[in-house]
């Protein structure tokens, strides 16, 4: 998957998300982004056709690891297209609300983790209701792969700050 696109498409997705109530807890930000993401993906069309998916998909004895993202962007393995469960893998994503340092170091860790077992070359960080994107919390051993991005409504607009650890 080609990152510029897909960072492109990401951003369209969260300045889609308008509606406050989302903006009050991770999960229902998550919910819509989901929504937002899987319709643009669709229409995308990258190679491999990916999805969109959430948490739950991930389990121990098939990843080896204890670790749920938010969302993952994936050709699925049991689709036959991938010789194992490391191909296919293209964004790993992290979800906080008014994350603090802990919280962010946090995601963080989950994000490097999932990167480490199952290949992710990009990670993205999004602290939702937040101006700041934590990126200055975020380990050197994913920086380079490692978008964060602070998302919060002004006026009843998405405000995006974009950073880079």
């Amino acid at each position: 998957m080609d990152k510029k696109p897909f960072l492109a498409l990401f951003i369209e997705a969260l300045e889609a998300i308008k509606e406050p109530r989302f903006f009050e807890s991770e999960r229902g930000y998550q919910g819509e982004l989901l929504a937002e993401l899987r319709n643009r993906i669709a229409r995308a069309r990258f190679p491999g056709d990916p999805i969109v998916e959430q948490e739950y998909q991930k389990t121990i004895p098939a990843h080896g690891l204890t670790i749920r993202p938010d969302l993952i962007i994936h050709i699925p393995f049991d689709r036959g297209l991938t010789s194992g469960r490391k191909e296919g893998n293209f964004v790993a994503v992290e979800l906080k609300r008014r994350a603090n340092e802990k919280k962010a170091r946090a995601a963080f860790e989950n994000l490097r983790q999932i990167k480490e077992a199952l290949n992710y070359p990009l990670t993205l960080f999004v602290n939702i209701d937040s101006a700041d994107p934590c990126a200055e919390f975020c380990p050197d051993s994913i920086a380079v792969q490692t978008l964060c991005i602070a998302v919060r409504l002004e006026n009843g607009n998405p405000v995006i700050r974009v950073q880079e650890p």
